[in-house]
């Protein structure tokens, strides 16, 4: 198996974890209105589960590409879906399915033509300048349109997942001065990357894309933040693998981050559409 397999198979996991978390702290929340003692402990272990799953990405980042493992960020949903399904008991719905089968497509699509990536060339000075420039965007948006709930929501969605997107691509920095072709070394880069200056940085843009979210969904609908979340989140580590870290994507390997970001839609819709009718 090469590293590339390995690192799209840690990521799936990684957002998995992440996104199962996730949805586990919602649950969490509505446990603490009927029993307060067990819904804070689901909702701790659910937080400690989000913190886990930004190690287990670290290590994916660590030995694979940027870019691949920003395009594997949509797969946590399938199993967020299988978890809804088969844990909490909720009815699929079949945009959720169809959402599922394409990211399931997609994935192996970006597989096959998975190749082990070559050391990375790091333009870390187009890195950040690109953080500022999206940064300075998004604050101007949030700006203009403060007044105006709809598009403000999916302006603070977008910005959230742009500042989660940025994030692996700083990890990746982190752990850059130790990888290398075996998978002793890319373990090592994920030890070393815990000490590295430039692990404060991808914490604090972890940490604030979170705090970003939680306005947007104050703000608005579920409905209207999480594709515009979900579509940066993925499309921002995939651009900048390509732009700031000098790796290529196969014309398939494209294909698939569409097909990707598609199925998230599908799915987004269907977890959309059950949350307005709870309401």
């Amino acid at each position: 198996m090469n590293l590339t397999i390995l690192s799209l198979l840690i990521a799936f996991l990684g957002y998995s974890v992440q996104n199962i978390s996730q949805a586990s702290q919602k649950i969490g929340f509505l446990k603490m209105e009927k029993n307060k003692k067990t819904g804070m402990f689901i909702w701790g272990a659910a937080t400690v589960g989000t913190g886990l799953s930004t190690l287990i990405l670290l290590a994916a980042v660590s030995i694979g590409q940027v870019s691949l493992v920003g395009a594997m960020a949509g797969t946590g949903l399938v199993s967020m879906s299988l978890f809804s399904r088969f844990v909490i008991k909720e009815q699929v719905q079949k945009n959720e399915i169809i959402g599922v089968g394409l990211i399931l497509i997609a994935a192996v699509f970006i597989g096959l033509f998975a190749k082990d990536a070559a050391r990375s060339v790091i333009i870390i000075d187009l890195l950040i300048i690109k953080l500022v420039i999206v940064s300075l965007l998004y604050g101007i948006l949030w700006f203009s349109f403060r007044k105006k709930k709809k598009i403000l929501c999916i302006t603070l969605g977008g910005f959230a997942g742009a500042l989660g997107g940025f994030v692996s691509q700083f990890q990746k920095i982190s752990t850059a001065n130790s990888i290398g072709g075996q998978l002793a070394a890319g373990a090592g880069s994920s030890l070393d990357a815990l000490i590295n200056p430039w692990t404060f940085f991808w914490v604090l843009l972890s940490i604030s894309s979170m705090t970003v979210l939680q306005f947007a969904h104050k703000n608005g609908q579920p409905l209207h933040v999480i594709p515009s979340f979900s579509a940066n989140f993925i499309l921002v580590p995939v651009i900048g693998g390509v732009t700031c870290f000098g790796e290529i994507l196969h014309p398939v390997q494209w294909l698939g981050v569409g097909i990707v970001i598609a199925g998230v839609f599908f799915i987004t819709s269907s977890n959309n559409t059950r949350t307005l009718e709870q309401n």
